[in-house]
């Protein structure tokens, strides 16, 4: 469980010596939603072949305050992310439950400021701590952790922006290219009507009786909705709804417990 006890006075000493990702070890999976409404599940990120940055902090930390003012996160996200390489997911996790929105404004009273203006990252203000120590026992921790077999490679924290650059480049070039299409039995599925005005049907098979998951994306790599889904062994109609989306073209996967689909591409009209 994070260290949330000691006053603020403290916090520069205390968590700046102690804030220590487990790398090496697994990353919990969570599922959290952002700021913005997006719902973002960890290991949907990493089954997707991508890298994903953890920054685990809370508002009334000096030294998660000094992080984000130095803007490594968006210097990152821009470098790997959406708009960049597209090969890295960053999310900022507040991971303090008390946290209000207006302390991630920074009007509140447990804040060192604001923390949402001029970002392009996903903030999540977690609805519930997360209890494990593998992403470390204090504030700030910034774990980078492998698509390929999900373990945290890095803790970012004391590390300059150049050594950040190196280490995340370090685990593309080991894990990402880890993941490649042999691990994972392909799963043949396809979607009618394409294009959809709304309504789509995802059908495939399944070798056995099981949760499958249909995760849908922007042309960016964003998640944008995430269905969990049980199935049964054989033939398997899975609804997908795209009548609240805007019209443009998105990527759907649908993956199980040992195969999964390429990215196939949906337009919505």
């Amino acid at each position: 469980m994070k260290l949330k006890t000691y006053a603020l006075l403290f916090s520069a000493f205390f968590f700046g010596g102690t804030a220590f990702s487990q790398v090496g070890a697994v990353a919990p999976d969570f599922t959290q939603t952002d700021l913005d409404g997006t719902t973002h599940n960890l290991y949907t990120y990493l089954n997707a072949g991508k890298v994903v940055i953890v920054d685990m902090s809370a508002t009334w930390c000096g030294p998660c305050w000094s992080f984000h003012n130095a803007h490594y996160l968006e210097s990152l996200h821009d470098q790997f992310g959406p708009d960049g390489t597209n090969e890295v997911v960053v999310l900022f996790y507040e991971d303090d439950v008390s946290t209000t929105l207006a302390d991630l404004h920074g009007t509140g009273s447990n804040t060192q400021g604001d923390w949402v203006t001029g970002v392009s990252y996903p903030i999540i203000n977690g609805t519930v701590s997360l209890p494990y120590p593998e992403y470390g026992t204090g504030y700030p921790t910034i774990s980078v952790i492998c698509p390929s077999d999900k373990k945290i490679m890095y803790n970012l924290w004391g590390m300059n922006l150049s050594q950040m650059q190196t280490a995340i480049q370090d685990v593309i070039d080991e894990c990402a290219a880890a993941m490649s299409v042999s691990e994972v039995a392909t799963l043949n599925a396809s979607i009618a009507p394409n294009p959809t005005t709304g309504l789509a049907k995802i059908q495939f098979q399944s070798l056995q009786a099981e949760t499958a998951t249909v995760t849908l994306y922007s042309v960016s790599g964003q998640v944008i909705q995430t269905i969990s889904h049980e199935v049964i062994s054989g033939d398997n109609t899975i609804d997908l709804d795209l009548s609240g989306m805007e019209t443009g073209t998105y990527f759907v996967k649908v993956t199980t417990s040992g195969s999964a689909s390429g990215m196939i591409p949906l337009v919505k009209n």
